[in-house]
C-alpha cells in the first residue's frame, strides 16, 4: 500500500517539479543575461568577497578547513579579503555546533562575516533572489572588486547575481558536486527532478563564471564534458598546505604498526572496509592497530561491526577532536589510510586530509580511483588498493607495515611533494582580484 502511495505521489509531483525546475532555470538565465543597469561599481582594486556556505567554527568539515586555508593563503598572497558566510547562515542549520553571537566571527586571523537573513528553507529561486541584495549590500560596504563563491549552486547563485547587479566579475570555486556525493548515500536520488536540477544550476553557474575554478583536473573534466566548459576558461585551486604549519614526526615517535585516519565517518569514506581489512590481517596473526578521529553518521554501524569481528582492542574512535590533537594522533601513525569507496564523487573530489598527511610526511594508502592518481603525483609516496575491496586492502597494509625501508623512504617522498607541489601560495594567485592566469590547458593543470 505505501510503495503504491509512493507512485502516486511520485506520478504527480515530478511533473510539478519538472515544471519548476523549468522556470527556475529560465529566470536565472534571463536575469544573466541581461545587461547590467547604471554605472558598474567601482570598488578596491585589491578587495575581494569570499562567500563560503559553511564556515568554522560552526561546522567542522573538509569544506570549512579548505575555506579557513583559501582564505588564509589569499590574504598571505597579498588580496584583502572579506569571507562572508551565505545569508541565514549558521542560524538556519540545526546540526550548527554551537550559535552565532553577532554579525561576524574571529577564528584564528580569520574574520567570518555573517547576514541572518534570508534562510535557506525555500526554493532555490527564491532564495536567490531574497539573498542577492544582501550579498550585493556587504561588497559595496567593503569596497570589492570580485566576488568569488566556493561550492554549492545554492551558495553561488546569490553571489553571482550581485556581481552582475553590480557590474563586478565573478568567480566560482567548484569543489565538488553535492548531487553526486548524495547517490552515494541514496543511489535512487538520480531518478529525481532534485539531481537534475542541481546539475543543471551547477552548469548554470560554472557557464556564468567570468573566472571557474576546480578542486580537481578529474572535475574539470567532469565540466568540460557535461556542460561544455572550455579548458581554457578553469583554473584548477586544488587542495593545498602551508607545509611550515605541518612538522613530521620523529621516527622514535611513531608507532610502526599503527594506521591512522581522521576525517568524517560517513559511507562513501569506506572504513568498514578498513575494518574488513584489519579483521582479516588479525586472522592471519597481524597485530596492526587503527586510530579513527572524527564524527558522522556512520559511527553507530562502525562500532557495531568492530565490536562484532571482536577488534576492540585493536581498533579506537577518538570522536571529535581539534586539529591540533588530530595531527598529534595522525603523527604517531606509521601511515594513514583514506579507503574511499567507488563512487562517482570519490573518483573526482580529492579530499584535503590527503595532502595534509603527505604534508606530515605520512605515507598514504588510497584507493585505485583516478583522483587519487592525480593527487599522489608522478611518484606515489604510498600505496593503492582495489576500492571497495578489503581483500586487496589488507594485502596492501600487509606489504606497507612489513617494508620498513619503504615506509622510511616514502615519509621524506610525501614532505617534499606536499612542499613542493601542493603550495596554496603557488594556485590562489590567479584567484586574486586583477589576477590574470592561465586555464586547465596552462602551467597548473594535468
Amino acid at each position: 500500500m505505501s510503495t503504491t502511495l509512493e507512485s502516486l505521489q511520485t506520478a504527480v509531483t515530478e511533473p510539478l517539479r519538472a515544471m519548476s525546475r523549468r522556470l527556475t532555470a529560465h529566470v536565472l538565465e534571463r536575469k544573466l543575461t541581461q545587461p547590467s543597469r547604471g554605472v558598474p561599481f567601482v570598488g578596491d582594486p585589491d578587495s575581494m568577497l569570499y562567500v563560503a556556505a559553511s564556515a568554522l567554527p560552526y561546522h567542522t568539515s573538509g569544506y570549512t578547513t579548505r575555506t579557513h586555508e583559501v582564505v588564509r593563503a589569499l590574504a598571505a598572497a597579498g588580496g584583502r579579503v572579506h569571507p562572508l558566510t551565505r545569508p541565514g547562515y549558521p542560524g538556519d542549520r540545526v546540526d550548527r555546533l554551537t550559535d552565532v553571537a553577532g554579525s561576524e566571527t574571529q577564528v584564528s586571523e580569520v574574520r567570518y562575516l555573517h547576514a541572518n537573513a534570508p534562510f535557506n528553507n525555500r526554493p532555490v529561486l527564491m532564495y536567490a533572489l531574497q539573498a542577492a541584495p544582501v550579498i550585493a549590500r556587504v561588497a559595496m560596504q567593503h569596497r570589492v572588486s570580485v566576488i568569488h563563491a566556493a561550492s554549492n549552486h545554492v551558495n553561488a547563485l546569490p553571489a553571482l547575481l550581485a556581481a552582475r547587479q553590480l557590474g563586478i566579475p565573478f568567480q566560482y570555486e567548484m569543489r565538488g558536486l553535492w548531487e553526486l556525493t548524495r547517490i552515494s548515500r541514496m543511489p535512487e536520488y538520480e531518478g529525481r527532478q532534485a539531481f537534475v536540477q542541481g546539475l543543471q544550476l551547477e552548469g548554470l553557474v560554472a557557464r556564468h563564471a567570468d573566472k571557474l575554478f576546480v578542486i580537481s583536473a578529474q572535475l574539470g573534466r567532469f565540466a568540460r564534458n557535461r556542460w561544455g566548459i572550455a579548458g581554457e576558461r578553469m583554473h584548477l585551486l586544488p587542495n593545498c598546505v602551508d607545509p611550515e604549519r605541518f612538522t613530521p614526526s620523529a621516527p622514535e615517535e611513531i608507532d610502526v604498526d599503527t594506521i591512522g585516519y581522521a576525517g568524517s565517518l560517513i559511507g562513501y569514506e569506506g572504513l568498514d572496509t578498513l575494518i574488513d581489512a584489519v579483521g582479516r590481517l588479525r586472522g592471519e596473526g597481524s597485530t596492526v592497530r587503527v586510530e579513527i578521529v572524527g564524527e558522522g553518521e556512520a559511527r553507530p554501524a562502525l562500532e557495531a561491526q568492530v565490536r562484532s569481528l571482536g577488534l576492540s582492542a585493536q581498533i579506537r574512535f577518538l570522536g571529535r577532536t581539534s586539529p591540533e590533537q588530530a595531527r598529534t594522533t595522525l603523527g604517531r601513525c606509521a601511515l594513514v589510510c583514506i579507503p574511499r569507496k567507488p563512487f562517482k564523487v570519490c573518483e573526482i573530489v580529492p579530499p584535503i586530509k590527503l595532502v595534509e598527511a603527505l604534508a606530515m610526511g605520512k605515507p598514504v594508502i588510497v584507493p585505485d580511483l583516478p583522483v587519487f592518481r592525480d593527487e599522489m603525483g608522478p611518484r606515489p609516496a604510498g600505496w593503492f588498493f582495489k576500492a571497495g575491496d578489503a581483500v586487496d586492502l589488507a594485502r596492501v597494509i600487509d606489504v606497507a607495515l612489513s617494508d620498513r625501508a619503504a615506509l622510511a623512504a616514502f615519509r621524506g617522498q610525501a614532505r617534499e611533494y606536499a612542499a613542493t607541489q601542493r603550495r596554496w601560495r603557488e594556485f590562489v594567485m590567479n584567484a586574486l582580484p586583477m589576477s590574470q592566469g592561465e586555464g586547465l590547458n596552462g602551467r597548473h593543470g594535468h
